[in-house]
Protein backbone atom coordinates (compact mmCIF):
# COMPACT_ATOMS: atom_id res chain seq x y z
CA UNK A 1 0.00 0.00 0.00
CA UNK A 2 1.53 3.52 -0.97
CA UNK A 3 1.91 5.93 1.54
CA UNK A 4 -0.30 8.74 2.62
CA UNK A 5 1.32 12.07 3.21
CA UNK A 6 -1.50 14.50 2.96
CA UNK A 7 -1.00 16.60 5.51
CA UNK A 8 -3.27 16.43 8.53
CA UNK A 9 -2.30 19.62 10.70
CA UNK A 10 0.70 21.52 12.03
CA UNK A 11 2.48 21.63 15.48
CA UNK A 12 6.32 22.40 16.64
CA UNK A 13 5.76 26.21 15.57
CA UNK A 14 8.94 28.77 16.68
CA UNK A 15 9.42 31.96 15.10
CA UNK A 16 13.47 32.80 14.41
CA UNK A 17 14.69 36.42 14.15
CA UNK A 18 15.80 37.59 10.80
CA UNK A 19 18.98 39.77 11.95
CA UNK A 20 21.02 40.32 8.05
CA UNK A 21 18.60 39.88 4.71
CA UNK A 22 20.43 41.82 2.08
CA UNK A 23 22.27 41.10 -1.23
CA UNK A 24 25.18 39.52 0.59
CA UNK A 25 24.01 37.97 3.67
CA UNK A 26 20.82 35.79 5.57
CA UNK A 27 21.19 35.56 8.88
CA UNK A 28 18.49 34.08 11.20
CA UNK A 29 18.68 33.44 15.13
CA UNK A 30 17.86 30.65 17.25
CA UNK A 31 13.87 29.65 16.76
CA UNK A 32 11.62 30.57 19.97
CA UNK A 33 9.26 27.86 20.11
CA UNK A 34 5.23 29.21 20.31
CA UNK A 35 3.92 26.00 21.81
CA UNK A 36 -0.03 27.49 22.81
CA UNK A 37 -0.38 28.29 18.86
CA UNK A 38 -3.96 27.12 18.09
CA UNK A 39 -4.62 27.74 14.76
CA UNK A 40 -2.67 28.85 10.91
CA UNK A 41 -4.34 30.05 8.39
CA UNK A 42 -3.73 31.63 5.21
CA UNK A 43 -4.89 33.63 2.63
CA UNK A 44 -4.43 31.66 -0.74
CA UNK A 45 -3.11 34.56 -3.78
CA UNK A 46 -4.06 31.64 -6.50
CA UNK A 47 -7.53 29.78 -7.35
CA UNK A 48 -6.94 25.73 -6.59
CA UNK A 49 -9.13 22.92 -8.00
CA UNK A 50 -9.02 20.04 -5.38
CA UNK A 51 -7.25 16.56 -7.22
CA UNK A 52 -8.29 13.29 -6.23
CA UNK A 53 -5.29 10.05 -7.07
CA UNK A 54 -7.48 7.60 -7.32
CA UNK A 55 -8.39 7.81 -3.37
CA UNK A 56 -4.91 7.88 -2.35
CA UNK A 57 -3.45 11.32 -0.34
CA UNK A 58 -0.66 12.88 -1.85
CA UNK A 59 0.96 15.87 0.48
CA UNK A 60 0.55 19.30 -1.83
CA UNK A 61 4.48 20.61 -1.13
CA UNK A 62 3.62 24.44 -3.21
CA UNK A 63 5.37 27.97 -2.91
CA UNK A 64 3.16 30.13 -0.14
CA UNK A 65 5.10 33.56 -1.32
CA UNK A 66 2.88 36.32 -1.19
CA UNK A 67 0.47 34.71 0.97
CA UNK A 68 -1.11 36.02 4.18
CA UNK A 69 -0.77 34.49 7.28
CA UNK A 70 -2.62 34.97 10.61
CA UNK A 71 -1.10 32.68 13.71
CA UNK A 72 -3.11 32.41 16.88
CA UNK A 73 -2.03 31.34 20.07
CA UNK A 74 -3.64 30.87 23.75
CA UNK A 75 -0.66 32.48 25.23
CA UNK A 76 2.98 34.24 24.55
CA UNK A 77 5.26 34.10 27.54
CA UNK A 78 6.80 37.99 28.55
CA UNK A 79 10.32 36.08 27.81
CA UNK A 80 9.52 35.31 24.40
CA UNK A 81 7.87 38.20 23.51
CA UNK A 82 11.07 39.32 24.44
CA UNK A 83 13.15 36.93 23.12
CA UNK A 84 11.70 37.74 19.59
CA UNK A 85 12.38 41.25 20.02
CA UNK A 86 8.90 42.94 20.84
CA UNK A 87 10.32 44.34 24.05
CA UNK A 88 13.05 43.95 26.83
CA UNK A 89 11.78 42.16 29.77
CA UNK A 90 13.25 42.53 33.84
CA UNK A 91 13.57 39.22 35.24
CA UNK A 92 13.81 40.88 38.84
CA UNK A 93 10.47 42.94 38.13
CA UNK A 94 9.21 40.40 35.93
CA UNK A 95 8.07 43.07 33.48
CA UNK A 96 7.94 43.43 29.54
CA UNK A 97 9.02 47.07 28.38
CA UNK A 98 6.96 46.19 25.07
CA UNK A 99 6.93 47.31 22.00
CA UNK A 100 4.87 45.91 19.39
CA UNK A 101 5.33 48.49 16.23
CA UNK A 102 6.69 45.53 14.59
CA UNK A 103 5.98 47.15 10.58
CA UNK A 104 8.69 45.64 8.38
CA UNK A 105 9.88 43.09 11.33
CA UNK A 106 11.28 39.53 10.00
CA UNK A 107 11.39 36.27 11.26
CA UNK A 108 11.77 33.01 9.67
CA UNK A 109 8.62 30.87 10.44
CA UNK A 110 9.33 26.76 11.70
CA UNK A 111 6.68 24.54 11.74
CA UNK A 112 6.09 20.30 11.50
CA UNK A 113 3.20 19.63 9.42
CA UNK A 114 1.77 16.12 10.40
CA UNK A 115 0.64 13.17 7.70
CA UNK A 116 -1.70 10.30 7.92
CA UNK A 117 0.80 7.94 7.11
CA UNK A 118 2.81 9.83 11.17
CA UNK A 119 6.48 11.01 8.71
CA UNK A 120 5.89 14.48 9.22
CA UNK A 121 7.07 17.48 6.91
CA UNK A 122 9.23 19.79 8.49
CA UNK A 123 9.26 23.24 7.18
CA UNK A 124 11.48 26.32 7.34
CA UNK A 125 9.89 29.53 5.81
CA UNK A 126 12.92 32.22 5.45
CA UNK A 127 11.04 35.43 5.52
CA UNK A 128 8.00 35.98 7.08
CA UNK A 129 7.12 39.48 7.39
CA UNK A 130 5.16 40.60 10.59
CA UNK A 131 2.40 43.19 9.70
CA UNK A 132 0.81 43.29 13.38
CA UNK A 133 0.07 41.74 16.71
CA UNK A 134 -3.40 41.50 18.34
CA UNK A 135 -5.18 40.52 20.87
CA UNK A 136 -8.84 39.02 21.57
CA UNK A 137 -10.77 37.11 23.45
CA UNK A 138 -12.02 33.40 23.37
CA UNK A 139 -13.84 31.09 25.94
CA UNK A 140 -12.39 27.84 27.27
CA UNK A 141 -14.91 24.56 27.35
CA UNK A 142 -15.90 23.81 31.51
CA UNK A 143 -15.59 26.73 33.86
CA UNK A 144 -16.21 28.65 30.54
CA UNK A 145 -13.43 31.18 31.47
CA UNK A 146 -12.19 33.90 29.26
CA UNK A 147 -8.48 34.04 27.51
CA UNK A 148 -6.90 36.65 25.72
CA UNK A 149 -5.47 35.24 22.37
CA UNK A 150 -2.46 36.68 20.97
CA UNK A 151 -2.74 36.57 16.98
CA UNK A 152 0.09 37.57 14.68
CA UNK A 153 -0.48 38.07 11.24
CA UNK A 154 2.55 38.52 8.50
CA UNK A 155 3.14 37.96 4.90
CA UNK A 156 6.11 34.90 3.33
CA UNK A 157 8.36 36.45 1.00
CA UNK A 158 11.84 35.64 -0.79
CA UNK A 159 14.82 36.34 0.80
CA UNK A 160 16.98 39.18 -0.68
CA UNK A 161 20.35 36.89 -1.25
CA UNK A 162 20.33 35.77 -4.47
CA UNK A 163 19.84 32.08 -4.58
CA UNK A 164 18.63 31.30 -1.27
CA UNK A 165 15.59 29.44 -1.84
CA UNK A 166 12.33 31.02 -0.03
CA UNK A 167 12.23 28.16 1.99
CA UNK A 168 13.29 24.91 2.97
CA UNK A 169 11.70 20.95 3.53
CA UNK A 170 12.57 18.12 6.04
CA UNK A 171 10.79 15.11 6.18
CA UNK A 172 11.42 12.20 8.33
CA UNK A 173 12.14 8.92 7.56
CA UNK A 174 10.83 5.93 7.55
CA UNK A 175 13.14 4.53 10.37
CA UNK A 176 12.83 8.09 12.14
CA UNK A 177 16.39 8.05 11.90
CA UNK A 178 16.72 11.82 11.39
CA UNK A 179 14.69 12.93 14.23
CA UNK A 180 17.00 15.02 15.81
CA UNK A 181 18.06 16.73 12.81
CA UNK A 182 14.29 17.30 12.34
CA UNK A 183 13.94 18.80 15.78
CA UNK A 184 16.90 20.70 15.17
CA UNK A 185 15.48 21.98 11.90
CA UNK A 186 12.78 23.77 14.24
CA UNK A 187 14.79 26.40 16.59
CA UNK A 188 18.60 25.99 14.65
CA UNK A 189 19.75 29.41 13.85
CA UNK A 190 20.59 29.46 10.14
CA UNK A 191 23.43 31.38 8.02
CA UNK A 192 23.62 31.92 4.35
CA UNK A 193 26.26 32.09 2.62
CA UNK A 194 27.57 28.99 5.27
CA UNK A 195 30.85 29.80 7.39
CA UNK A 196 29.61 33.41 6.58
CA UNK A 197 27.93 36.52 8.42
Amino acid sequence: MASKRAAIGFRGLALAPVTSNTLTSYVAGEGQALPYAGSMSRTVKENTTDLYYDDDLYAQVRSIAGEDVEIRMAEVSLETMASLGLGEFDEETNTLEADFAVSGREYALRCAVDTVDGLPFYFNYRVFQLTGIRFDNFATKGDSATVCEVIITGVFKRPVLPGLKPWAVMQLSEDRGNQAACTAFLTAAETKPEGGA
